[in-house]
């Protein structure tokens, strides 16, 4: 039986891992194929990275609250295999993702 110390985590766990979906993603669509360079990478990309990740901290924070209520049965009660999903580790995935898509794309904009 988990309890809602494992469940806060696995929310937060699963956003990492929609961040690091989102980097990895990018990265396999660059234009070039050079050999991975992670000082270079994060030399290039610490802005986007670090903006993801602090709006995805904070939203997980505001998500993760007691006292905030979401639902989303109306969101998905037309498709009819999400019913059985936990929705609220799915949101903590797509917030990962989503805020790193978001941000990516607009501090890329700036430059």
């Amino acid at each position: 039986m988990l309890n809602e110390y494992n469940i806060t985590m696995m929310n937060w766990i699963l956003a990492l891992i929609g961040l690091a979906l989102y980097f990895i993603g990018r990265y396999a669509k660059r234009r070039n194929k050079t050999k991975f360079n992670l000082s270079f990478w994060l030399r290039d990309n610490w802005p986007e990275g670090v903006t993801s990740i602090l709006a995805t901290v904070a939203l997980m924070v505001i998500f993760l609250d007691e006292g905030a209520v979401f639902d989303f049965d109306s969101v998905f009660e037309n498709v009819p295999f999400i019913k059985s999903l936990p929705t609220d580790k799915f949101i903590s995935l797509v917030i990962g993702y989503l805020n790193s898509f978001i941000f990516y794309n607009l501090m890329k904009l700036k430059k």
